[in-house]
């Protein structure tokens, strides 16, 4: 397990987007090693549906669709790269809206139960795991999965999986 900075990124959800931002980073020289996207619109529709099925009134169901209009246009990125520095000085310059924070990366042995073990030891340390992404090619020895948990867990969680 290592502590990383993973870099967030807000794109307008359009075609080529992704494309631009991947040739900032590449005439940067950094290299992606993982990332998540995630429309915004999907996020806040999902935030929505939690609210009905749970019965929780957290807002008004009108802020809601304010906020779906709103949240169409965009997506979230979050990356992982090899030179998280220049990635972030480079995304800056070709004004990206950017923002780091710390994650775990945990590189498995690809076989089955591997991440369950992880979930498992941050369960008994009374950890709650934010998002997780990652995969591994199919026949591939390794495996790497990106961990957000909270800062004041990061600080005393990260001797416990010295083993894995």
């Amino acid at each position: 397990m290592e502590r990383k900075t993973q870099i967030s990124v807000i794109l307008t959800n359009a075609p080529g987007e992704l494309a631009k931002l991947c040739d900032v980073l590449k005439a940067a020289g950094v290299n992606i090693v993982a990332m998540s996207i995630q429309n915004a619109k999907d996020s806040v529709k999902e935030l929505f549906n939690m609210r009905e099925k749970t019965g929780r009134r957290i807002a008004l169901a009108e802020s809601y669709r304010g906020i779906l209009k709103d949240s169409s246009d965009y997506s979230l990125i979050r990356l992982l790269v090899d030179k998280s520095d220049e990635a972030e000085k480079a995304l800056l310059k070709a004004n990206h809206l950017v923002d780091t924070e710390p994650v775990l990366v945990f590189r498995l042995v690809n076989q089955p139960g591997m991440l369950g073990r992880v979930a498992k030891r941050l369960g008994e340390a009374n950890i709650n795991i934010d998002y997780i992404y990652g995969s591994a090619m199919e026949g591939a020895e390794e495996s790497i999965f990106v961990v957000h948990i909270s800062e004041e867990d990061l600080r005393r969680i990260e001797d416990s999986f010295a083993d894995l």
